[in-house]
């Protein structure tokens, strides 16, 4: 619950604000701002930091960093004045967005000022850019303000380009910056080379999930399967089906264990997702069976899991791509090409390869030099 003093920064009411020249980032969500820390880090090097974020939660993360010459705060409410006041009171030199949140007045107060704007990994799917369209005056006017736009992959960048963003960089995934959180397993669970995972699956994926395992079972009866569902409301129903299908599983928010006799493990809690990733060597990335347009891959390779996915990957179109042709990734479309593709992944040394055939794939180190040169330019300008 916020406190009085919370929303009073929700206002922009700061007693004190970063002294000499500032950069401030603002990213809109814990995962977010995850993956931009290795570029909030750098830019920390040279300049005082003013770092906002939408959430308490996220808040709290940033000061786990313990970064040095570097404040905090959740982000202010987008009134003009607002955002005025704040704007005024720092030597800014740089505002850097993470990915989207585009807030029209943060961003027109930054431009009265003359504050170069850079949008970062920036993003924006078919639905919401059809959303703006109708806006075409607003839209010309928010996408229009950024003097950087280092968009996501291509498709991002012609909808970026098609609402009115017009000075481009390099392409950079943020995602693939996510580091790895070592959290402590709940529970014990068995061998890591023969369990796989089912990572954020939605209603219509579980039973095709399921039935694969079954299939997997049959062949190699000793391997475990960890399905954790995007939304944890619904693992009693997926209990449900996994008991119809004949399948011994427990759940983890009913305080249970996948032991030895448990052939699947209901993970239908959140913030353990971590957890999951460590303790399983094959990941089949969900969201990808349905129309949802898949969930990132770099995630499970940060945890040097094997990948599988589904047909339906429009959110991460290029790192997939990429993943297809270095053979990082197995694409499945249905119950039985994922069970085949498990039992492959099972062999000795199958998964390992893979993983290193992804990590070549998906290697941005290139495109985080070029990316943090330009915000640097920028910032000088």
């Amino acid at each position: 619950m916020e406190s009085f003093a919370d929303f009073r920064e929700r206002l922009g009411l700061w007693s004190v604000l970063p002294k000499g020249h500032v950069v401030w980032s603002h990213a809109a969500s814990n995962g977010e701002l995850a993956a931009a820390r290795p570029i909030i880090e750098k830019l920390a090097d040279d300049n005082a930091l003013l770092i906002t974020c939408n959430s308490i939660s996220g808040k709290h993360l940033v000061q786990s960093w313990d970064l040095k010459n570097a404040d905090c705060r959740l982000a202010p409410i987008d009134l003009a004045r607002v955002q005025r006041r704040i704007i005024r009171k720092m030597d800014l030199r740089l505002f850097a967005l993470f990915e989207a949140d585009f807030w029209p007045n943060r961003l027109g107060a930054l431009k009265m000022a003359h504050i170069p704007v850079a949008l970062v990994g920036g993003r924006i799917s078919e639905k919401s850019a059809k959303g703006w369209h109708r806006f075409n005056g607003l839209a010309s006017r928010v996408f229009g303000s950024f003097d950087l736009v280092c968009a996501q992959d291509s498709a991002s960048r012609q909808r970026l380009k098609s609402l009115g963003a017009r000075s481009f960089g390099p392409h950079i995934a943020m995602k693939s910056f996510y580091q790895a959180s070592q959290h402590k397993t709940p529970h014990p669970v068995p061998d890591r080379d023969t369990t796989w995972l089912a990572a954020s699956t939605h209603e219509g994926e579980d039973a095709v999930l399921l039935n694969a395992h079954k299939q997997v079972l049959k062949s190699a009866p000793n391997t475990k399967m960890i399905l954790a569902p995007r939304h944890p409301k619904r693992g009693d129903e997926i209990a449900k089906i996994a008991h119809r299908l004949g399948l011994k599983a427990t759940q983890r928010s009913k305080g249970e264990s996948l032991d030895q006799a448990s052939e699947l493990y209901i993970a239908d809690t959140l913030g353990e997702m971590d957890s999951w990733y460590a303790r399983a060597n094959i990941c089949f990335v969900a969201g990808s069976l349905v129309a949802k347009g898949g969930h990132t891959p770099f995630e499970p390779l940060a945890h040097d899991c094997a990948i599988l996915h589904g047909p339906h990957f429009e959110n991460f179109t290029e790192p997939y791509g990429a993943l297809a042709e270095h053979q990082g990734a197995i694409l499945c479309s249905n119950e039985h090409e994922i069970a085949r593709s498990v039992l492959a992944l099972l062999a000795p040394n199958a998964a390992e390869t893979q993983v290193q055939n992804a990590r070549k794939a998906l290697d941005q180190t290139h495109s985080l030099e070029d990316v943090l040169s330009a915000l640097r330019q920028l910032s000088k300008n």
